[in-house]
């Protein structure tokens, strides 16, 4: 194609989205930029779809239409997009590809090796929108600030036609194929690659930790209001929270949030708010700019398929996620054609503004919302530290799996962090272990909120001797749930942490992470690893799992806690806990600045899982 030939356009699919296509390219040959020589559609065309094309060969076979072709259009279904893309590039014309590009990653990774260099245009129309390269701007000259995150809001409600108005319509698989018909990754795939091309994250590495809510109010196989949570390559937290359901239709919203300034930009309005000021900006087409570059490769690309792999890398982590979870009907309303989620318009916004998932802010209607609630305890009983812990904790079908202030143990309580020597301060509870006196009244310390996820173990009278970073989160695994615990410690001065084990006591070296289990026949209890079965088996023995199977009559479930390369600390008998011990049988000496990281992984099911 010489520079001042007019290209030659071949659209694959002209309906649905393709649509809007054929009417740009009606508005594009009226300029003289372009010619339309062929469709290619399975189906019959419409009224409109007849005038647009006019004379102009149709044919369900593409690759008859693109022996003369300079430009592919594909803007089909997206379990088609792979073959039919492949066809433009092999006949060697130039490709648009509508979003989302493919179905799997390892499909995107093919496709960028077949393009080898060649411009490929993929059809994220809200990346042509000069606010957005506004927005970016100003977050890489520092204007807003330093970045503690992007939230995304989407509430959009579709009725039940938007789910069959096509076989593949609300499907994860069609025919064996991927489709991946989700809310993340269609209606909202905008929002999702918007905010990473904001952070400049937009390579097939550059994101990482993601976190996945995905929830389904009717009975389809996508999710149709779900959460994402990820990490980028530069340490951003993204926040993607968006519904299907809404109560009331808004645009959807993305919110950058900088310690100077705050941002919001309303992406299919091309419209940027800056701390209340309101700017409007132009937007260039896909199509338009993909003519401009190669009239002039000088401009570029608006969203070049190397530059989706991050948004390809969620997709894949939504396409291989168990199949989303359905809402409680009780929290779904009927409104005519409509399903509505009761309070989903609230919890949206609450999650892109506060950066939360919704199991995090413990939403009602989400079962990860329901599992478990972090949190600190009211209770003032004596011998007792209070410290946030998880409690109650209960598997997906609601049976509750940790306990608090047993008789026993008042200062047990749910799953948690807890340690019972830090340079002799107990911040366990209960009294100190001495060797020679058995347990004898000692110094309690206790335990501050510093920050969101920080907190300060201190001695009593304040003094700081470790700070902790936590996180805690929660995802879906399949017939259950899973919780990760992560708490770096770090020591503010010279630490030695000690147990009861690590000063003598045998086989009692609990600290750490501690997982109280309610009172529990110790008859309908046991716990397996690697090295067997039985409390004496896995006491005190690292193993890479442990099992705990409750064989209740009525309501059996089963954990299955992995992580930890520290011995296990595991009672059943007299009671039943389970803790990853720090210091089982030596002391932890920690100098100052000296970090140690736990992380524990709890798999909860409802049922007598097998081995």
């Amino acid at each position: 194609m010489t520079p001042r030939a007019v290209p030659r356009v071949v659209l694959a699919g002209a309906a649905g989205y393709g649509r809007l296509y054929l009417r740009e390219i009606a508005a594009l040959e009226a300029e003289g930029r372009v010619r339309l020589t062929g469709v290619c559609e399975v189906d019959p065309l419409d009224g409109e779809a007849r005038r647009l094309v006019g004379d102009r060969p149709v044919d369900a076979d593409l690759s008859t239409l693109l022996r003369d072709a300079d430009i592919g259009i594909v803007s089909t279904p997206m379990h088609t997009h792979v073959p039919l893309a492949r066809q433009v590039l092999d006949a060697g014309a130039h490709l648009l590809l509508e979003k989302p590009p493919t179905p799997t990653l390892a499909d995107w990774h093919d496709l960028v090796g077949r393009a080898a260099g060649r411009p490929v245009q993929v059809g994220f129309q809200s990346l042509g929108s000069h606010a957005v390269r506004r927005l970016a701007l100003l977050m890489r000259s520092g204007a807003l600030g330093e970045i503690r995150g992007i939230g995304v809001r989407g509430t959009w409600s579709r009725d039940d036609t938007y789910f069959t108005r096509a076989p593949w319509a609300g499907r994860r698989t069609l025919d064996g194929l991927p489709v991946v018909d989700g809310a993340l990754t269609n209606p909202f795939a905008h929002g999702v690659a918007t905010a990473l091309a904001l952070d400049g994250s937009t390579g097939v590495d550059d994101v990482r930790d993601i976190e996945l809510e995905l929830l389904r109010s009717r009975d389809i196989e996508a999710d149709d209001t779900s959460c994402l949570r990820l990490r980028t390559r530069n340490g951003t937290v993204v926040v993607v929270a968006v519904t299907l359901c809404a109560e009331v239709v808004r645009e959807p919203v993305i919110v950058v949030h900088g310690s100077r300034k705050r941002a919001e930009l309303h992406y299919t309005e091309h419209r940027l708010v800056i701390d209340g000021i309101e700017e409007r900006h132009r937007h260039d087409s896909p199509l338009r700019n993909l003519l401009d570059h190669l009239e002039d490769p000088a401009v570029p690309l608006q969203a070049p398929l190397a530059a989706t792999g991050a948004f390809t890398r969620v997709l894949e982590a939504v396409r291989t996620a168990p199949d989303p979870v359905p809402i409680d009907p009780a929290w779904l309303r009927r409104n005519g054609k409509r399903v509505d989620v009761d309070g989903v318009d609230h919890v949206v916004a609450k999650a892109a503004e506060h950066l939360r998932t919704f199991a995090e802010l413990e939403v009602p209607w989400s079962p990860l919302g329901r599992v478990a609630r972090h949190g600190w305890d009211g209770a003032r009983l004596p011998l007792v530290v209070p410290r946030p812990a998880l409690h109650p904790v209960r598997t997906l079908g609601g049976v509750v799996v940790t306990g608090e202030h047993p008789e026993d143990h008042p200062w047990h309580r749910g799953i948690g962090l807890a340690l019972p020597d830090v340079n002799g301060v107990n911040l366990w509870g209960g009294r100190n272990y001495v060797p020679g006196r058995g347990y004898v009244p000692g110094e309690l310390g206790r335990v501050e909120e510093t920050g969101p996820g920080e907190l300060a173990w201190c001695d009593s009278a304040g003094a700081v001797l470790l700070r902790e970073r936590r996180r805690v989160r929660r995802r879906a695994v399949a017939d259950g749930w899973e919780l990760e615990w992560t708490s770096v410690l770090t020591a503010v001065g010279d630490v030695v942490l000690h147990s009861p084990g690590s000063k003598g006591r045998e086989g009692a070296g609990y600290g750490g992470w501690f997982w109280r289990l309610p009172d529990l026949d110790p008859l309908s209890v046991r716990v397996y690893s690697p090295h067997g079965a039985g409390e004496a088996e896995v006491n005190g023995r690292a193993a890479p799992w442990l099992a705990v199977v409750v064989g209740d009559p009525v309501r059996p479930w089963t954990a299955v806690v992995s992580g930890p390369t520290d011995p296990w600390f595991v009672r059943v008998g007299r009671y039943q806990g389970i803790g990853s011990a720090l210091a089982w049988d030596a002391p932890v000496v920690l100098g100052p600045g000296q970090e140690r990281e736990i992380v524990v992984r709890v798999a909860f099911y409802d049922g007598v899982r097998p081995p």
